[in-house]
């Protein structure tokens, strides 16, 4: 599996126009982060030009101070679960849907939904769930997290659940956006969006270890999920410091392959993902799998402003967040280029229209919005000092 795309040897910082010094300066930071106990242990990729310049693997998977079973030490290739950072892949095969004519992006969801038109969600858009304008939260679902391992019952649920906030209100919604999306693609296709993707989007692309949900792999082999942070931290007016470990290592987080949050990948696929977007829907091998205007119109700004759920301010594509001239997870300044998407407070994966870089930042330690940020906007700001 090494030395074979997307786990290819890293070149020289030469060969792809980038700054030694400063690159070294990127993984030296990193590292010294996992020591300093900010996550138990990560991987960092780095590509440009279709080459890798940067494969770190560091510290702990599972057994970290005796939490999740067998010391388990991180490898290039071993899993993560990466959460919300699964959402822009979804809206991908959105954008794959649209290529073939299957939707547009102002449909009304009861045109391919009928069992949405009632309860006052008769003109939600599909463009309204993919930049979180649906309005559509069920943030008792935290107390009853199994749940998320039924998507028929999740599917049942929101059908019977009225707005939470008017359509048009710019509102995080960290479930909902893939219950949704999933029914869509699977009315439209026949099929899962984990079903989809991994047919027309990760295996096209040779992204193996890639997919929603377990796919081949044992629970035990993907990395555990710590919490380190205070108990309580409130997104989407939901405590998802309540529970965290219990809730995000069970096997419902994976069961339902939810696009929103049932994502398991390495950096490496990762990397290669947002390689792939970068330029513009070109494969590796040099394939147009998707018409490169669409992924120029899912990864530019469709709406800005004040998040209610998260109660930031937030740029988003279609499925995407963005940076901006301010600081954002991607830099303490000037990354309007960047778009990608976090996992909870722990990994981050995007690239850069402006460099031509694209990144995976995966680790397994989840603290707070405020660490994360710190955490993570360093290392993209140095990342991107390093691009010449």
């Amino acid at each position: 599996m090494m030395n074979v795309f997307p786990y290819d040897s890293p070149a020289t910082a030469s060969d792809v126009a980038m700054d030694e010094r400063r690159l070294n300066k990127v993984a030296a930071q990193f590292l010294q982060q996992q020591q300093q106990g900010r996550f138990p242990g990560g991987q960092l990729v780095i590509r440009r030009h279709g080459k890798c310049v940067i494969n770190l693997a560091c510290g702990s998977a599972r057994g970290w101070r005796g939490r999740g079973g067998d010391v388990l030490q991180v490898e290039q290739h071993t899993p993560f679960a990466v959460f919300s950072s699964g959402k822009p892949m979804a809206a991908i095969v959105i954008a794959l849907l649209e290529n073939r004519g299957l939707l547009k992006l102002d449909d009304p969801l009861c045109i391919h939904l009928p069992e949405l038109a009632s309860l006052g969600r008769e003109q939600i858009t599909i463009a309204d769930v993919l930049t979180h304008q649906a309005g559509l939260i069920m943030p008792d679902l935290i107390h009853d997290f199994t749940l998320n391992g039924d998507a028929e019952r999740l599917w049942q649920k929101l059908v019977s659940t009225p707005p939470y906030y008017p359509r048009g209100t710019f509102a995080y919604m960290p479930i909902e956006y893939g219950i949704i999306l999933d029914r869509l693609c699977l009315v439209l296709t026949q099929q899962s969006i984990a079903e989809f993707a991994t047919d027309n989007l990760f295996s096209p692309l040779g992204l193996r270890q890639m997919h929603y949900g377990l796919a081949e792999q044992r629970l035990e082999d993907i990395a555990w999920n710590y919490w380190l942070g205070k108990n309580k931290c409130m997104v989407a007016d939901m405590n998802i410091a309540d529970g965290f470990e219990v809730k995000n290592n069970d096997m419902a987080v994976f069961s339902a392959k939810n696009p929103a949050f049932g994502m398991i990948a390495d950096a490496s696929n990762l990397a290669a993902f947002y390689e792939f977007l970068v330029q513009r829907g070109r494969t590796h091998s040099g394939e147009q799998l998707i018409d490169a205007s669409l992924i120029d119109r899912y990864t530019h700004r469709q709406i800005s402003g004040w998040n209610k759920s998260v109660k930031t301010f937030l740029s988003l594509g279609h499925g995407f967040m963005l940076g901006s001239t301010t600081p954002s997870l991607f830099g303490w300044w000037g990354s309007q280029g960047c778009f990608g998407h976090p996992g909870i407070f722990s990994s981050l994966a995007y690239a850069d229209h402006r460099t031509g870089v694209s990144v995976a930042i995966v680790t397994n330690g989840n603290k707070s919005i405020g660490d994360f940020f710190l955490r993570f906007a360093s290392l993209a700001q140095n990342i991107k000092k390093s691009c010449r």
